[in-house]
């Protein structure tokens, strides 16, 4: 593969894929905080201050500072498929004189973790970027812990949008249940949970809908 031009980061930006880091600034525009504030992903969540959270697309860190200052007893793990990505949210980290993390690097569809690894785990608008959502969402489930939770957040206008009902169907098998979900169709929040006691290979969601 040849290196990028201009025209594939524009492509990438406006189309469906990977975002481009070139467009990172973009992310963090503190406009963003007026349409999503970063407090209300924190409530919709239901984070506990003593959770180990795996951010999977963490990308430039939009959210990552303020859920790392809310885990005071916990921690956080970034995790993006861009190195540079994952040192753009470590800058926002440290400018914050915040420590309560780690960062690793990798593909959401075969996460370097253990099982059982994590009390949640969220994605925001990133499901549809990975290219194999179903198997993305079977390995959050197996790096949870039993009873673990998996929020994930998408906004209608993203390129990669995920409607709930696509969700519901791509989590099918995955070991996770669904929980509760918040606000209107264009722009939700839907929280899943582990099976406790069932494999992600033969665990089926909820038949309650998002």
């Amino acid at each position: 593969m040849g290196p990028r031009n201009e025209r594939d980061d524009w492509n990438r930006l406006a189309g469906r894929g990977v975002y481009p880091v070139k467009y990172a600034s973009l992310l963090l525009n503190p406009l963003r905080n007026l349409v999503f504030p970063r407090s209300l992903l924190i409530r919709r969540m239901q984070l506990r201050p003593t959770d180990v959270v795996l951010e999977i697309g963490c990308g430039p860190g939009y959210f990552s500072p303020s859920i790392a200052k809310f885990l005071t007893d916990g921690k956080l793990v970034l995790f993006d498929y861009q190195e540079e990505m994952l040192d753009l949210a470590e800058k926002r980290l440290k400018e914050r004189g915040l420590g309560n993390y780690a960062r690793r690097q990798g593909d959401a569809k075969t996460l370097p973790f253990e099982d059982d690894s994590f009390d949640a785990a969220l994605m925001v608008t990133v499901l549809g970027e990975i290219g194999g959502a179903d198997v993305a969402l079977r390995e959050a489930a197996r790096v949870l812990r039993p009873a673990g939770r998996l929020s994930i957040t998408e906004t209608f206008g993203d390129p990669d949008f995920v409607s709930r009902e696509a969700l519901k169907r791509q989590a099918q098998n995955s070991g996770l249940v669904f929980e509760k979900s918040f606000g209107p169709r264009f722009y939700y929040t839907c929280n899943f949970r582990k099976a406790a006691h069932a494999s992600p290979a033969t665990t089926r969601l909820s038949s309650t809908a998002c």
